[in-house]
């Protein structure tokens, strides 16, 4: 068993539950550990307690969410013969799934240490046999697209024809 996952009904699960919903909704520097703990109806001593600093609090929730990801993201590439078609199947057809998770800030936002994250790391798995190092465009074009979605300045319909977008531009060899 994974040693972040808390024994239900404890302290830490109180934390990890209230915590989550703050980082779907707010960028890392806007989340107040005394607000965090308050809402948790705890002590900013309980923070600590279990996580050490927030950003080890910020650390825990994201690789889970990335986890979660990654699962789904390893599915859809599963179905592909190519690295292009991986990348694309891994990083389109998954943009429902994060966006009704409300993930899509936390995912989209660069680790405030800037922290390679286990995304980042997958995608340029996948690129085994590409001649460019695609992610270097592909992650921060995804993260924008997140963003674009968490602000509801784009539709999750133009979120995946952007990502698609991309990939027939690299076919095409523009």
């Amino acid at each position: 068993m994974k040693n972040w996952i808390p024994i239900p009904g404890t302290k830490k699960e109180a934390l990890l539950k209230v915590a989550i919903e703050e980082f779907k909704h707010k960028a890392f520097p806007d989340v107040n550990i005394n607000e965090l703990a308050k809402k948790a109806d705890m002590t900013t001593g309980a923070v600590y307690h279990h996580f050490g600093s927030k950003i080890n609090l910020y650390t825990t929730i994201r690789e889970e969410m990335e986890q979660r990801l990654i699962d789904r993201m390893e599915g859809a590439a599963s179905l592909f013969e190519t690295s292009i078609e991986k990348m694309s199947a891994a990083m389109t057809t998954n943009l429902p799934f994060v966006y009704e998770q409300n993930f899509c800030l936390l995912l989209g936002s660069n680790h405030p240490e800037g922290k390679e994250g286990k995304v980042d790391q997958y995608i340029g798995s996948l690129q085994n046999g590409t001649d460019l190092p695609l992610d270097v465009i592909l992650l921060p074009a995804w993260r924008s697209v997140l963003l674009r979605l968490h602000q509801e300045e784009i539709t999750m319909e133009q979120a995946q024809n952007l990502i698609q977008w991309l990939f027939r531009k690299g076919e095409k060899g523009n």
